[in-house]
């Protein structure tokens, strides 16, 4: 067994700088190698970085440790089988050994600072699968006594030893590599960011991918790549919510368009932050803690605010406060490109040379300051693969069959014939439910019980952390379906939002499932609402359509259609 990543059979331990922060004789795990990987790459190319570019200091446990800690505890009898509850119960209950200790508290000498505690496993950043999201990210203060420090951090380890067996993540090894043995790293990281008051956090945080498949307009390039950013940690940028996407083909380009109405409602306005006293990772809606604001001299390169009475976006140094009950303030990111060029250019560069040395598309994950100009370059793995279905030709007949859906964006190629199921979430009965979770689950049981290869057709956006946006379930609730579809409802508050660059769609391409949002009423786009209301519901909001679906999907001319055989 190598290391995880397979790209030109890498190997870290080759570099003698690795050697006084890794700790063990065990596999360090992907994430670990590839940012060991980039460092190498940043030190090749000094010339065209020019050190603009930082990697934070990191200190990485081999899974070595990982096995001592399970000898240790008696824990070897745990399986993917095991109850969760009952791992969880196991895990917090255990102690780490001494020599395990000891390497802590070496650890926690030289960083004297708020610490990123992320997973690092042998299966992780793959080649062939990512396992992105599936294991845990936690961050401390690292502050108190030395005897306080030392507990933080051993909490923050187990939570991501016992994240090996998430439901997620159990249920995602099953799916890609059920044969193979897991074993856990951890990456010991600076957080970067700076203390305001008692928070801290980044002002920019950010994911890239050196591939842009998911394009919402067919002006925007595949090969030109695309980024997704947003203010305070970073834990925002990999999930469903709200988020700046810039397409590096044109910096102007919205998914949403330019009407602000439309601008102000996919904005941000909920940000992370890390609270130094608890140390719990809290969220804020800027329009409730606009003091916020004050402590960044450069907020107006990413702010402004959004004026209902007259569909308005204005700079806050034309219109300084939000007060009126008309206006809030929103994460636009509008100034951005003008401001801070280099930015761009650097994310071009490492898309150009990290892709270059890696031999293939890669996903970084980075941080930005506004005001010091400092790029830091948190993550970088190969982009998760992607199967690139042939061409596809649509019948030129469709529009005369019973079409069900139409969508013109954000498709993938991919057709899908003969599929046997619909699963439906009607918008009407689950806006009005009051345990939305319930209805996330109910969706969870019947991807159990149908197996693979059916369509999930739902309101707004599948996997939300807000249930008022969409149905939450997780990947293990979904991960039999051969499509999703998103239903955009006109006069209503689900809207699929589209969030290349999450999590979420990291799995849909890796697993191959094909995606379409639909927004009801607006042009090429279908919602035949009258067909979806035939039928009983089968629990709650949930319907069950039987019969021959076909789904025909062009990402080169951005139209896809899902079809009946039956009238």
């Amino acid at each position: 067994m190598s290391e995880t990543l397979l790209y030109k059979n890498y190997n870290p331990r080759l570099n003698r700088k690795n050697e006084d922060r890794i700790f063990g004789e065990g596999y360090i795990g992907g994430k670990a190698s590839g940012l060991c990987f980039a460092e190498e790459v940043l030190e090749k190319y000094i010339d065209v970085f020019k050190q603009s570019v930082k990697i934070p200091e990191s200190f990485f446990i081999a899974t070595d440790y990982y096995q001592m800690f399970l000898d240790y505890n008696n824990l070897n009898d745990i399986t993917e089988d095991t109850p969760y509850e009952e791992v969880e119960m196991r895990f917090r209950e255990a102690k780490f050994p001494p020599e395990f200790k000891k390497v802590l508290t070496e650890i926690l000498n030289k960083m004297y600072y708020p610490l990123a505690v992320r997973s690092s496993s042998l299966l992780e950043d793959n080649v062939k699968y990512s396992f992105a999201g599936k294991y845990y990210t936690t961050f401390i203060p690292n502050k108190g006594t030395d005897r306080e420090r030392l507990k933080q951090l051993e909490k923050a380890i187990k939570e991501i030893y016992v994240s090996v067996y998430g439901p997620d993540a159990v249920a995602y090894r099953r799916k890609h590599a059920p044969d193979q043995k897991e074993l856990m790293g951890v990456i010991v990281q600076q957080l970067i960011g700076s203390q305001k008051g008692m928070y801290f956090y980044p002002e920019v945080s950010g994911v890239g991918f050196s591939r842009n498949y998911r394009r919402w307009t067919d002006r925007i390039k595949i090969e030109d790549g695309v980024v997704r950013l947003v203010f305070g940690l970073g834990t925002k940028c990999t999930g469903r919510g709200y988020a700046r996407i810039f397409s590096l083909t044109n910096l102007r380009l919205r998914p949403e368009g330019n009407n602000p109405k439309e601008i102000a409602k996919n904005s941000q306005e909920t940000f992370d932050v890390l609270n130094l006293i608890t140390g719990e990772v809290e969220t804020y809606n800027i329009n409730e803690v606009p003091q916020f604001l004050t402590y960044h001299d450069k907020i107006g390169d990413i702010a402004q605010i959004y004026s209902k009475r007259e569909n308005a976006i204005f700079d806050i140094n034309i219109l300084n406060n939000s007060n009126d009950v008309f206006n809030k303030y929103i994460f636009t990111f509008e100034n951005f490109p003008r401001k801070h060029r280099g930015f761009f250019n650097i994310i071009s560069n490492l898309f150009k040379y990290l892709e270059e040395e890696m031999g293939m598309a890669v996903d970084i994950e980075f941080t930005y300051d506004l005001k010091k100009g400092e790029f830091y370059l948190l993550q970088t793995r190969p982009l998760s693969s992607y199967e690139s279905f042939r061409k596809v030709h649509i019948p030129k007949d469709i529009e005369k069959k019973c079409v069900l859906l139409k969508g013109d964006r954000m498709l993938t190629n991919g057709i899908l014939k003969n599929i046997k199921y619909i699963v439906y979430v009607d918008h009407e009965v689950y806006s009005q439910y009051r345990d939305k979770h319930e209805i996330a689950r109910i969706i969870g049981r019947l991807n159990k019980s149908i197996g693979d290869r059916y369509i999930l057709v739902g309101p707004g956006r599948w996997g939300s952390s807000n249930p008022y946006l969409g149905v939450p379930v997780i990947y293990n609730e979904i991960s039999n379906a051969a499509m999703i579809v998103e239903l955009g409802i006109k006069n209503g508050d689900f809207m699929p939002e589209l969030s290349y660059g999450t999590h979420f769609f990291t799995d849909l391409d890796i697993d191959n499932i094909l995606y379409m949002p639909v927004f009801d009423g607006y042009e090429n786009n279908i919602f035949n609402e009258e067909w979806f209301k035939r039928g009983t519901y089968i629990d709650t909001a949930v319907k069950i359509f039987e019969g021959r679906f076909d789904a025909y999907l062009d990402g080169d001319k951005m139209i896809g259609y899902v079809i009946s055989h039956e009238k």
